[in-house]
């Protein structure tokens, strides 16, 4: 039996103390907030989208950055066992198929998770200290962790340490790269951390008018180093830019070149053609353009875009073909310009972390310190929104704790 000190109570961190006090370990929980899960209570909006519900194989598709270094963790804890796990723990949970499969807690509340994990780290004898920040690794002459400093200076010594800090968003949770810091001043690369899964600035002016205006299952795209990246969901317009499920799953694609300037394609009707928007312009020949396509169009959407055009008064049948493919290309090839996300703060998740280069991804051992073990966001992994990223702190939390 180890001693195994756990430091962070969010999902991976539970997850973790739990697998390891099951495998008769004694382990010790230290979490800096007076509250465990404070991240994972604000999640989805406090529903909390614990995962997903289709095959594990298709995870790796839904991974943006190191998704190879997951395949032991997925594997070892997939999302049938977290279900499976959860069930067990008496946690009722639906899956929302019309919603991309995700899944939630039967009544909708992130809080019905966070008291399942407490009740199970209770019963399995974990002592959690709260309100404590660890400050410092105390690490031997032989490479070798024996425990870690708190801010009060008192030491807990242990045989084992697993890191689960997270990242740098939403700072106020505690999760505000503080931890990454200390693992870098002890010899660890520490990946340039990138806000991921945030809202995009937008440069064009005219966007600004159309606050509030939100569109169902568009096509966002983009070309990075000659490849093309596009994703399809639904997208809202906002008074800095553009947000929605689509806009955040792009920004982890393309936060790493943003400084450079992207340029995004923004198609508002992928499955209706241009021939076909051309039909519909012209129905009516003697009507107002934007009566004639406020079956397929927002009408103040088509107001916006007309007035910009200056053909708010035109007749289709006073309508050039080079006018018509003006309005068409405000609906099927609008340019956006971004240069920057609303910041790592309003990022659902952070880029970045520990290289993964030196963590032995089939134990989330440190390759550099012995003993030591990362789990969920404090690695440089990440991936897109749908519950993926929440399964990987599961996952790695689960396969750290049964390494130890």
């Amino acid at each position: 039996m180890s001693k195994v000190i756990v430091v962070g109570g969010g999902p991976s961190g539970m997850m973790a103390a739990l697998t390891a006090a099951k495998n008769n370990h004694e382990v010790t929980l230290i979490e800096r907030n007076d509250e465990l899960g404070k991240k994972l209570k604000l999640t989805g909006g406090g529903r909390c989208n614990i995962t997903n519900y289709r095959y594990i194989d298709e995870f790796f598709d839904k991974v943006v950055t190191n998704k190879k270094f997951l395949y032991s963790a997925f594997y070892s804890f997939t999302n049938e066992d977290l279900l499976s796990f959860l069930s067990e723990s008496n946690l009722e949970y639906k899956v929302e198929e019309d919603n991309d499969y995700k899944v939630y807690t039967k009544g909708d509340k992130s809080t019905e998770l966070i008291y399942t994990f407490k009740e199970l780290l209770l019963n399995n004898n974990i002592k959690i200290l709260y309100n404590s920040k660890v400050t410092d690794l105390i690490i031997n002459e032989n490479n070798k962790i024996e425990g870690v400093v708190l801010e009060n200076g008192s030491s807990v010594i242990g045989d084992k340490v697993i890191i689960s800090t997270g990242g740098h968003s939403y700072s106020k949770t505690g999760s505000d790269g503080s931890m990454q810091r200390i693992i870098k001043k002890h010899g660890h690369t520490i990946s340039t951390p990138y806000p991921a899964l945030s809202p995009l600035k937008i440069q064009e002016d005219w966007t600004r008018r159309l606050q509030g205006i939100s569109f169902k299952n568009v096509e966002l795209s983009c070309k990075i180093k000659k490849k093309k990246i596009s994703k399809v969901g639904d997208l809202l317009f906002a008074h800095f830019g553009i947000t929605g499920p689509v806009v955040l799953i792009m920004s982890s694609y393309i936060n790493k070149v943003l400084e450079e300037g992207v340029e995004l394609n923004l198609d508002i009707l992928p499955d209706i053609s241009r021939d076909e928007i051309s039909k519909i312009i012209r129905e009516n020949p003697n009507k107002n353009i934007a009566n004639n396509l406020k079956s397929i169009l927002p009408l103040n959407y088509l107001k916006e875009i007309l007035d910009l055009l200056n053909l708010s008064e035109a007749k289709p049948n006073e309508l050039t073909k080079e006018n018509e493919n003006k309005i068409i290309d405000y609906i099927k090839n609008i340019k956006l310009t971004t240069n920057s996300t609303l910041g790592i703060q309003a990022s659902m998740v952070t880029s970045g972390g520990v290289s993964v280069k030196e963590v032995n991804s089939s134990t989330m051992e440190s390759k550099l310190i012995e003993d030591l073990f990362f789990t969920g966001e404090v690695i440089d992994v990440d991936a897109e929104t749908g519950g993926y990223n929440l399964q990987i702190a599961f996952s790695t939390g689960y396969l750290a704790g049964i390494s130890v």
